[in-house]
């Protein structure tokens, strides 16, 4: 029913007077607005609400306050449960989904109303913006469309642009309309007298793109160019917000939609190009017309790649911008590093070069790059020189394989940068050789740390600039996080030293650096660190027992961190006197806690973990303390906010406290991103005190689940995801362990249908977790790696509890979770050879398709992993669903697959390996579906991967197929004797296969003896494939054998005869041609059975220096090696001995074994 016009006069001076207090600067009046505004108004009387404000934002003779009512009309209509979050019982949906039809009809009448008749532009704007966002829920408003017509085709020039800013806001209005026409109207726009005009069009084109599909995006392609022609009247005239506008519109469609840009690319380059080098304009206009280039090469890297030019030009635009920095007095005297502000054109320069590399790829853009590197360092200007350092760090990681092979070269040309006249020049080469020690991991570490820590070490020393002195010792974390203690060791001394150094320094930002430092270095060198125990760990506790105020906070946290990294480092043993110290001061800080943000509520779940890793079944009882805690961050929900697209969101929300804004359908969403990290560490903490404690945290373990389950769909942080995910095992076996001791205490058969009993517990721990992981699995079938993640934890979940731990509904569940991740692999297989297929795939394009199906192929190994187990623990129970499999299961193995570089074939193969393996001979009845493909992939030479998958299978077969799989596993033997004989069997990428065919041989001679005709020559062939030195588990197989061989003289005789008479003719093997002394190769090779004496000596010297055995296995291969020795002449022994290299003599005699 209609408002009359007395209730309205009624109305108006309320609202108004409301509307007054709303905009108050006084808090109070403020907020007592808002409650007025939800209780008395959007509750109690919505239809009032929004025709007062409909009402007020045509009549009111003060254009502010019809733009507010506008704004205000908005948010009260649209926002979802607006003014009643803390209201029992309150309505919910929207106020404008409340309020009647009548209402809602005036009002859009009168938005209509008011779009024609505004003639203040701020306001005018307000009111497109409120007439779009209704649009956006109305399903039907003709007379809009209408309006919007003549307002676009208007000889007023505000019409016209409102009509098109109204479009931008809901560009659904133009789906159902002709393209052609829309076309047309657009090209018209584009073309307009007004700047705002042609603007606010491009605008809404390309909002209509983005929304646009099949043939009327396709229809609409060629108006690309118009688009594009908005651009240069802009710069002419030099609008810079005009053009910062178009240009961060056009880059939204660059994201979502590059190919679109190819028929315009190189007038796009030289514009980008012009703009963004022109110094003479703004940072954001300049930054945004090179953001517009670099979105393209992210979006389309081919594309890009295949302009002229395009490169070459944005490499040196982003170096110039690099070089534009300003030699600022405070970055020398600051206090705290959290203080400086990046100079952001440097910086964005920096994030170009970064983003340049990971999508051009290093073929491209080095050659480029190092063209303009070397000259800028020779500069005698120190900001070429430090944008020159900066861009070596920041291309890394997206030039990753060529720089590789040239890493001594870039080193040699960054470490001499170290003693740069110009500190700031200096502290590049810090950040530089720091971020190359992450990307180059472990590389740089094991071959150039020689070259990197004699320039970085005395860094540390530079006492005038304090700066630089921190930034040393932070690439040293980098540096020493991938070093082995074996690097750390020779540098030890001198580099805590050093350390030590900085912890004198007056400034409080240099001691924090020195700390965590310390912490790495003590990680890396482990018990070697024992030595410096004494000398830092008490000044430790100084600081946390001392250093006290607000100022301090960080510090001890960093100490916190230092002080349990030491622990873990040295030991129990050494850490013990000073434990309980340790935890009172840890607990007297947890309690001291009263602020969120306080940076020790991080520092402190982690040190607690580590302590609980240290110290075992000892931390027990400190677990009431840190659980709670831990638990409240774990519990931690994220801050959101939501804005109007032209609020200012850093006036409340800053970046400094975490939050983080993107724009989604014309709101500003946000969400404080600090408050997930310290909810992620804590999830990670509770997976630590699961596996550390066992059966001790089980009281906790109910609680936990309750906490983390949920989270398997906290879509704000993928890292809270991963860690409950990752925490679900180890919490459910801390219940089993209970389990275990519970019927270990107790006669009662029935403790699992026992309510109150840990049994009880633990099975519908199980039921519970089983049926949202299953579900979850389903739900996140398009992330990979989640899929991998959640699948690991299934199979892990069902290892722990054992057998028949699924009913048949989830086993039901379980297949037709497989069953879709096997169709949505084969997709993307499909995809992918397609895409090669076509001819337009460069090389950079196909390592990124070659890493995303590596991260496929992880996903499915992960698939494979909770099939084995759910086989091996519900054997009989899963065949009929494994049934259900096969279809998907066998299109794996199709040959169009092993054409091209696919990890099918090999998935396939290790499935049915571990299927012959938990089914034994019954798995016969499915040898049509895998052994052809078993047996033909013995031969496929180029596919090593695929060749020890069907090595290993054969050895399978042989060892738990029984009888029947022998006349298939015999027919298979000489292509396995094929992988051992071929010339490259040794090689980096083919050990594995050959090593997985010698152990199949040693199955098929243990297993199916009787089978065999020709015994005595499979067993030399066996022989002569030793040693078998990487693949531990079949290692053990092999050398278990030998031992017994070694155990029987004629046996042990027959096979050396074997391996001399395959030599009668004094052929050496070519193995030992450049391995051994030829006077004593000749010597042996004349002797009886010498041959044969020194692959065996040399074969047990491998596998007993290489250390893969069993302890017990290797002290008795090593005793057969000294019977053998002691046997032969004192000759035969020394030639055998000598032919033994030095460092293999030396590791025998250091571990005994000589």
């Amino acid at each position: 029913m209609a408002q009359n016009s007395t209730d309205m006069a009624q109305i108006l001076p309320i609202l108004q007077n409301l509307m007054a207090n709303l905009l108050s600067p006084d808090n109070n009046t403020r907020s007592n607005a808002e409650k007025t505004l939800n209780l008395e108004w959007s509750i109690a009387q919505p239809n009032s609400l929004l025709l007062g404000l409909a009402y007020t934002m045509n009549e009111s003779p003060d254009p502010s306050s019809r733009g507010f009512a506008a704004v205000l009309l908005r948010r009260v209509s649209l926002k979802e449960n607006f003014g009643v979050a803390e209201i029992a019982d309150a309505p919910e949906g929207t106020v404008w989904s409340r309020v009647t039809a009548d209402t809602r009809t005036q009002v859009k009448s009168m938005l209509l109303s008011s779009l024609e008749r505004e003639s203040d532009n701020g306001a005018r704007n307000k009111v497109c913006d409120t007439i779009s966002e209704v649009a956006n829920v109305e399903d039907a408003w003709p007379e809009l469309l209408q309006a919007l017509f003549v307002s676009s085709t208007s000889g007023l020039p505000a019409l016209r642009e409102s009509a098109f800013r109204i479009f931008t806001g809901c560009p659904q209005l133009l789906v159902d309309q002709n393209p052609q026409s829309v076309k047309d109207a657009f090209i018209v726009a584009f073309q307009d007298s007004s700047n705002n005009v042609r603007l606010a069009a491009l605008k809404a084109a390309v909002q209509f793109l983005m929304i646009a599909e099949g043939t009327s995006r396709s229809k609409l392609d060629s108006m690309i160019p118009q688009m594009l022609s908005v651009l240069e009247p802009l710069l002419i005239n030099k609008d810079e917000q005009g053009l910062v506008d178009s240009l961060s519109a056009l880059t939204e469609l660059a994201e979502i939609y590059p190919k679109a840009f190819r028929p315009v690319l190189p007038n796009l380059l030289e514009f980008g190009a012009q703009v963004s080098s022109n110094e003479q304009m703004e940072d954001s206009t300049r930054q945004i017309a090179l953001e517009i280039l670099v979105t393209l090469a992210e979006a389309a890297p081919g594309m890009c790649r295949k302009q002229a030019q395009f490169c070459d030009k944005l490499v040196h635009i982003a170096l110039s911008m690099m070089a534009n920095l300003e030699d600022d007095q405070d970055w020398y005297i600051v206090e705290t590093l959290e203080e400086e502000e990046n100079d952001d054109t440097s910086v964005f320069g920096e994030q170009v070069m970064d983003r340049l590399a990971c999508s051009l790829g290093g073929k491209q853009l080095l050659p480029v790059a190092f063209q303009l590197i070397p000259t800028m360092l020779s500069s005698q200007e120190w900001q070429k020189r430090h944008a020159a350092l900066m861009a070596v760090s920041a291309i890394g990681e997206g030039c990753f394989k060529l720089m590789k092979g040239e890493l001594e070269n870039v080193l040699n040309l960054v470490c001499p940068y170290f003693r740069d006249p110009h500190p700031r020049v200096r502290h590049a080469a810090c950040n530089t050789i720091g971020q190359l020690s992450t990307d180059f991991s472990p590389t740089i570490q094991e071959k150039y740390h020689s070259i990197v820590l004699q320039n970085l070490i005395p860094a540390m020393d530079d006492e005038q600039f304090p700066r630089v002195q921190a930034h040393a010792a932070a690439a040293m974390v980098n540096f020493s996080e991938e070093a082995r203690k074996k690097i750390i060791e020779p540098y030890l001394d001198t580099l805590f030293e050093r350390l030590m150094n900085l912890l004198t320094s007056n400034k409080r930002y240099v001691q924090e650096q020195a700390i965590t430092t310390i912490a790495t270095v003590a990680d890396s060198a482990q018990d070697l660190f024992r030595k410096h125990y004494s000398a830092i760990v008490p000044q430790l506790l100084s600081v946390l027992e001392n250093a006290s105020g607000k100022e301090y906070r960080l510090l001890r946290g960093k100490a916190i961190e230092c002080v349990t990294f030491i622990a873990l480092a040295v030991g129990y043993d050494v850490f013990k006197a000073d434990s309980v110290k340790l935890i009172e001061l840890l607990v007297r800080t947890q309690s001291q806690v009263v602020d969120d943000d306080d940076p020790q509520i991080s520092y402190l779940l982690a040190a607690w973990a580590r302590l609980c890793k240290v110290m075992g079944q000892d931390f027990l009882p400190y677990l009431p303390t840190v659980m709670p805690p831990l638990l409240k961050s774990a519990s931690l929900q994220p801050d959101f906010a939501v804005l109007d697209a032209d609020e200012d969101a850093s006036l409340k929300y800053s970046a400094e406290d975490g939050w983080e804004f993107a724009t989604i359908s014309g709101q500003q969403i946000g969400i404080r991103t600090s408050v997930l990290e310290e909810k992620c560490t804590a999830v990670e903490m509770l997976i630590c005190y699961a596996r550390e404690l066992g059966a001790g945290f089980e009281p906790y373990s109910k609680q936990v689940l309750e906490l983390v389950l949920p989270l398997l769909k906290f879509y704000f942080h993928e890292g809270v995801k991963f860690a409950s995910t990752a925490a679900i095992s180890p919490i459910l076996e801390s219940m089993k362990s209970s389990v275990v001791l519970e019927s270990a205490n107790t006669n009662n058969p029935n403790l699992s249908s026992t309510p109150g009993t840990k049994s009880y517990e633990f099975v519908n721990a199980w039921t519970n977790i089983c049926n949202t992981l299953l579900k979850a699995i389903v739900n996140e079938i398009d992330d990979v790696s989640f899929i991998s993640q959640l699948y690991s934890s299934f199979a892990d979940c069902v290892e722990v509890v054992g057998d028949h731990c699924l009913n048949d509904e989830q086993l039901k569940k379980f297949s037709e979770a497989v069953n879709l991740i096997l169709s949505k692999s084969l997709e993307q297989i499909d995809s992918r050879i397609k895409q090669y297929n076509s001819g337009e795939v460069d090389e950079e394009e196909a390592r990124v398709i070659g890493e995303d199906e590596i991260a496929e192929s992880e996903a499915m190994d992960s698939v494979a992993k909770a099939i084995r187990l759910v086989l091996k623990t519900n054997t009989s129970s899963f065949m009929a669903y494994f049934d259900q499999l096969i279809p998907n299961l066998v299109m794996f193995a199709n040959p169009e697959l092993g054409k091209h570089d696919c990890y099918a074939l090999q998935w396939f193969l290790c499935v049915f390996d571990d299927f012959v393996e938990l089914t034994g001979p019954s798995s016969w009845t499915y040898s049509q579906y895998f052994l052809p493909a078993m047996v033909q992939a013995l031969n496929l030479n180029n596919k090593p991967d695929e060749r020890q998958a069907a090595a290993f299978g054969v050895g399978i077969c042989a060892q738990y197929g029984g009888a029947v799989y022998a006349p298939a596993v015999g027919q298979a033997i000489p292509s396995i004797a094929a992988i051992i004989n071929d010339p490259e069997s040794l090689s980096e990428e083919n050990i594995y296969a050959t090593e997985n065919a010698v152990s199949a041989l040693v199955k098929i001679l243990i297993y199916n003896q009787s089978s065999l005709p020709n015994f005595d020559e499979v067993m030399s062939l066996w022989f002569s494939g030793l040693p078998v030195l990487y693949d531990e588990d079949e290692a053990g197989t092999c050398y278990n054998y030998l031992y017994q061989i070694l155990l029987n003289n004629e046996t042990l005789l027959k096979l050396l005869q074997s391996y001399n008479q395959q030599y009668i003719n004094h052929v050496i093997p070519a193995k030992y041609n450049d391995k051994v002394n030829p006077t004593n190769l000749q010597y042996l090779s004349t002797i009886p059975n010498g041959l044969g004496l020194l692959h065996l000596v040399n074969v047990l010297v491998d596998v007993l220096v290489q250390g893969v055995l069993e302890a017990d296995l290797a002290t008795k291969l090593a005793s057969s090696l000294q019977s053998v020795l002691q046997s032969c002449s004192d000759e035969a022994k020394a030639a055998l001995w000598q032919s033994i290299d030095n460092e293999k003599q030396q590791s025998l005699q250091l571990l005994g074994y000589a």
